[in-house]
């Protein structure tokens, strides 16, 4: 089935953007400090956060002082906010994003700054105290410069059925393979990514080295952040929400941890719960006889405190499967840098 006219307007626009940025008639600006954009082509799905999150700490490790710099989608503030200064949130969801708050809670030491222009978040992050910058959800900020850009992809659906919503998932068109310096592909498994994918992404981009990751569940904690045994919960009943763009892939998640739940409720990506989703939360747990409820991490951040069930979060992790890769991308930023 070919595309209709709508995306192919829509794909012709987007091509043109990148090209003004790429050609240099558009201006990225720099923001003086190594930047290393993470980000995806399709709408959710892909484990930007955790992967995100992989990188802070691996740079923590390592003695750098990265920031993560985020648009902080869904929130309801303006301008810049600090989410955290490496101590924890300092605002709640709706003001920092959904996302952005939970990487603050997870990582000490790390600042989170979140504004619609980065270059405003990047000169706050720069006041307090970092040395890298991690651009969050960045492949699509064409605004910035960045020392390695990293596209992240879904091995089970890399491309997004190769169509715009509503019919498909894309973001850009293929095209925007182009731009990746480095692709993962994320959630890595038996057979997947599939050789069709590798054909497809080598069509579009044949320099840049390909990874693979594969995120799983590393169990649960409850929202002091404590870890939880999973055979705690054996005799208990439970009911699962998750607001988020992939629910398979939560699924599979509790699947990992041997954990059924008596009822799943499935919300929106980003999610703001409001006092009926709560009541139907209540009423859930009620008729089931549950007396947990277990979510992602993302809306555990929305949910604490909010329903009378004490609520657990799956917490994910990240394994690269090559070796050579933080090699690569430290040789990357040596290169870009020394090349200004």
């Amino acid at each position: 089935m070919s595309p209709s006219p709508l995306s192919s307007l829509y794909a012709r626009i987007l091509e043109a953007r990148a090209r003004r940025y790429v050609s240099g008639r558009a201006r990225s600006h720099d923001l003086g400090l190594p930047v290393i954009s993470v980000g995806n082509l399709t709408m959710g799905g892909s484990g930007k956060t955790p992967f995100v999150e992989y990188l802070a700490r691996r740079f923590r490790f390592e003695g750098r002082r990265p920031a993560i710099l985020s648009r902080g989608y869904g929130r309801v503030s303006r301008g810049v906010v600090v989410v955290s200064r490496g101590e924890g949130p300092l605002v709640t969801p709706e003001a920092g994003g959904d996302e952005p708050v939970e990487l603050a809670r997870r990582l000490p030491g790390v600042p989170v700054v979140v504004a619609r222009r980065r270059v405003d978040a990047a000169r706050r992050a720069k006041e307090l105290g970092a040395d890298l910058f991690l651009l969050d959800d960045g492949y699509q900020h064409l605004a910035v410069r960045r020392d390695a850009n990293l596209l992240l992809l879904d091995a089970a659906d890399p491309f997004g059925g190769g169509r715009f919503p509503p019919r498909g998932r894309l973001r850009e068109p293929l095209s925007a393979l182009e731009r990746a310096d480095a692709v993962v592909f994320t959630r890595a498994a038996a057979g997947l990514p599939t050789e069709a994918s590798r054909r497809t992404l080598a069509s579009w981009n044949s320099r840049a080295p390909v990874f693979t990751a594969r995120i799983h569940a590393a169990g649960l904690h409850d929202t002091d952040g404590a870890p939880v045994q999973t055979g705690s919960l054996a005799d208990r009943r439970l009911i699962a929400v998750c607001g988020v763009a992939r629910p398979a892939t939560f699924a599979a998640s509790l699947s990992e941890l041997d954990l059924t739940a008596e009822a799943t409720l499935v919300f929106p990506d980003h999610h703001r719960y409001g006092p009926r989703d709560l009541e139907r939360i209540r009423r859930t747990a009620e008729r089931t006889g549950s007396t947990w409820l277990v979510t992602t991490e993302k809306d555990a951040v929305k949910l604490a405190g909010r329903t009378p069930l004490p609520a657990l979060a799956v917490r994910l992790a990240v394994e690269i499967q090559e070796e050579g890769f933080f090699a690569f991308l430290h040789g990357l930023l040596a290169r870009s840098r020394a090349g200004q």
